[in-house]
């Protein structure tokens, strides 16, 4: 039974988001860590008694409110207490250095700050005084009612690292929360029997999966705490004792469950859809993954922080589109998982380099228009109309500037190519390293990679691949370049690691990379870096 089935109405905004699913089903199980357990009237109330203390400590509609907590049932719990009052809620890596935490509390200058880490570790972080209040998140107030506000208005700000290093928050409202909320339930028939896993911390967007669209449709959370996500075997041992039905987390997620999860010796048939997104998933890796959970459909989904999703690519019996059938053992020999096509209510344009629209097939920038887009950054107004406004030749349609390029086939169908932030230029060629990562992933010896650019007397192109492969691995992978690239793009060098750096959500670190890459070379007159922006 569908959302549209639960209630006749559907929410404008989020403060009563638990309230409307409360009333209805307020002994249905709603979130757990695996150990605390709480129904839908349990976690309404517990969201009403914490938002209740941060009124009573000030907070107002509109204040920005920091949620610096590990991903748990508490975690959960404080987010809705903040939209609950109207606030902004404002959630922040629990395991991000001090001095990052502290940009971005000083960037969002919360008046409230929902933290289990204790007032003096947060002044030592913040370097404020008097700074924000900290409130315990197991504080308990008088309990408030719903704010009545604009669904217009803020409701939560999600920091990323810009390209110059500095964060930059990302500011949803209300309305584009829901309405990416209520695509996300129609495309994945989310209803109140499903168990979303939830694998990605707050202040990673791919968790407003299930922080909105799971009480929209009334489906439980399960949330996989950091303790338990460092042991794939733990993860799958709660996956299948909670009987999760939907799993939505980065590809590296994906990989290391089914490659050191003991899938084998569990039973996770209740697992119906396995969604991914945030970087490509090599091919050989998918189909195990397929391999390893048949039961499940397989998802790509993308879409920028800005627009939450914008497009998705069902795959069907190991398949990457109706006429390109993969080898259930090796994946593709040349092919990547497209992104798909727009899903409701959302338009999509491809760019040249003039800025001029491409019609029918062809490779450029893409352009989203959707009512799941930003308001803007927070305090940016400079970076926003960089990346968002109208254009002439639409109407009156806002569209976001992704920065990603993209390939429409004949049929419709985008696929993914690279960033343009991405983008290089060596010895006057210009080179996409996501779209040589791409061919680089096809290889099954290659688990993770990273192309960058060494630059010294004669520049050159590195790929950095784990794990260390042997001389007839790197001979195939070199071949498969060589067929697949022109002559500049090939990577001068192919470099075997143990591992390569990943972020706190599972996605190659490309700075961490490089300084890998720097620290084993250890010569002078070598640079590694990202590579800069072109024109």
């Amino acid at each position: 039974m569908g959302v549209g089935n639960e209630t006749p109405s559907a929410p404008d905004v989020m403060s009563g988001l638990l309230d409307r699913i409360a009333d209805r089903r307020p002994l249905h199980e709603a979130l757990t860590d695996g150990r605390v357990r709480l129904d839908w009237s349990t976690y309404r109330d517990r969201a009403a008694a914490l938002a209740g203390a941060l009124r009573e400590r000030g907070v107002r509609p509109g204040d920005r409110v920091a949620v610096h907590l590990p991903k748990s049932v508490d975690s959960f719990v404080a987010a809705h207490a903040v939209v609950r009052l109207g606030a902004v809620m404002v959630p922040v890596d629990w395991f991000a250095p001090p001095a990052y935490v502290g940009e971005v509390i000083g960037d969002a200058e919360p008046v409230a700050i929902v933290s289990a880490a204790g007032e003096e570790r947060l002044r030592e972080i913040t370097g404020a005084s008097p700074g924000p209040v900290v409130v315990d998140p197991h504080t308990e107030g008088s309990p408030a009612s719903p704010a009545d506000i604009d669904p217009a208005s803020p409701a939560y700000i999600v920091y990323t690292s810009g390209s110059t290093g500095r964060p930059k928050g990302i500011v949803h409202t209300h309305s584009s929360a829901l309405a990416y909320a209520r695509k996300a339930v129609a495309t994945y028939g989310i209803n109140s029997a499903d168990r979303l896993v939830n694998i990605a911390p707050l202040h990673f967007d791919q968790s407003t999966f299930e922080l909105w669209a799971a009480p929209l449709a009334g489906a439980a959370v399960v949330v996989v705490p950091d303790g338990v996500l460092r042991f794939p075997a733990s993860v799958s041992d709660l996956v299948a004792g909670e009987k999760a039905t939907v799993w939505y987390s980065v590809p590296f997620a994906i990989t290391q469950l089914v490659t050191r999860g003991a899938v084998d010796d569990r039973d996770l048939t209740s697992l119906r859809w396995v969604l991914f997104g945030g970087e490509s998933f090599p091919p050989a890796s998918l189909a195990a993954a397929q391999r390893a959970l048949p039961h499940a459909r397989f998802s790509n989904v993308y879409g920028p922080a800005e627009v939450n999703q914008c497009t998705f690519h069902h795959l069907d019996q190991l398949s990457y589109g109706d006429d390109q059938p993969i080898d259930p053992d090796t994946g593709p020999a040349d092919s990547v998982v497209p992104i798909g096509r727009p899903w409701a209510d959302t338009e999509a344009l491809l760019v040249d380099a003039a800025d001029q629209v491409i019609d029918g097939a062809g490779d450029g920038e893409l352009l989203v228009s959707s009512d799941t887009m930003m308001e803007g950054y927070w305090r940016r107004p400079e970076l926003t109309a960089a990346s968002i406004g109208t254009r002439s030749d639409t109407g009156t349609r806002r569209w976001y500037r992704t920065g990603d390029l993209v390939r429409r086939r004949d049929d419709g169908t985008l696929v993914f190519l690279g960033r343009t932030d991405h983008q290089t230029k060596l010895r006057g060629y210009r080179i996409e390293l996501e779209a040589i990562e791409s061919v680089v992933a096809e290889s099954p010896e290659v688990a993770a990679c990273a192309v960058l650019v060494e630059r010294g007397r004669d520049d050159r192109l590195v790929a950095l691949v784990a794990p260390t492969l042997d001389e007839e691995a790197r001979a195939s992978l070199l071949g498969l370049l060589r067929r697949r690239l022109p002559s500049y793009a090939v990577p001068a060098e192919i470099l075997g690691v143990e591992s390569l750096p990943r972020s706190g959500v599972g996605k190659v670190d490309r700075t961490a990379a490089a300084a890998l890459l720097a620290e084993i070379r250890g010569e002078a007159g070598h640079t590694v870096a990202a590579p800069k922006p072109v024109g």
